[in-house]
């Protein structure tokens, strides 16, 4: 009785919101709200075979996987990422709604826990942020996924595995080429590979969105130079493909 009551009062003090529109939630409901969840679009079949971009019928691979080689296998995302979800993650990851990252954390179990299970993963890996990043938003989106994540699925969460060494500009304001370019040299790996005993043989990198693959290339070929040759992604919005 007294946990439930506590539960209560912090619902009362601290309510709980919608990750995609921000309202208020009723006292007790959790999650995206009902309306939201009839709007927002779950990337479902048919699908790029490599990066999971939504395709038309037919298709096999979207034309960046067509076009390019990745040293990741393959990967996936939970939404389109469309005008609703752009207004989701910036509040993610300006704004301070850091209560977002469990329930998409929880909404990716829910929809991929079985895959993951399927691939044997044996870690997550967020992508980091530049540290100057850091101190002014005060934490990592992607770390913070991972984190939920990796309860929801009973395996480990590591965010020392890779360490950003550049400040790079944001990747939305470039073209592909510059993406890459961008991008050059901006990761390395951190001190999680000095303190394993073991190294996974299977990973999960942890990011928020994906556009055309570059920031998971760049992170991929550190792990992969490491000696890590089993490497899937995750994201929480993707692009469509074409």
């Amino acid at each position: 009785m007294q946990r439930c009551f506590r539960d209560r009062l912090l619902d009362y003090f601290y309510p709980a919101r919608c990750p995609v529109c921000d309202r208020v939630l009723a006292v007790g409901a959790e999650g995206i709200c009902e309306e939201c969840a009839t709007h927002i679009q779950y990337i479902r079949e048919p699908k790029c075979c490599r990066c999971g971009k939504p395709l038309g019928e037919e298709e096999e691979f979207c034309n960046d996987c067509r076009n390019r080689q990745f040293s990741f296998r393959q990967g996936n995302a939970l939404l389109l990422y469309d005008g609703m979800m752009q207004e989701s993650i910036a509040r993610f990851k300006y704004s301070g709604r850091r209560e977002y990252g469990s329930v998409y954390a929880g909404e990716l179990y829910r929809h991929y826990g079985r895959w993951i299970r399927q691939i044997g993963a044996q870690m997550l890996i967020p992508v980091p942020v530049h540290r100057s990043r850091l101190r002014k938003r005060g934490y990592n989106q992607a770390e913070l996924i991972a984190k939920h994540l990796a309860e929801y699925c009973g395996i480990e969460m590591r965010n020392d595995m890779l360490v950003r060494t550049k400040a790079t500009q944001p990747q939305k304001e470039l073209s592909a080429a510059e993406r890459l370019k961008n991008l050059e040299g901006a990761f390395r790996t951190g001190r999680g590979r000095e303190v394993l005993n073991r190294l996974p043989e299977c990973v999960i990198i942890i990011d928020d969105i994906y556009t055309t693959g570059s920031t998971m290339e760049a992170c991929s070929r550190v792990l992969r130079k490491i000696g890590i040759d089993r490497i899937y992604f995750l994201c929480i919005c993707i692009g469509k493909g074409n």
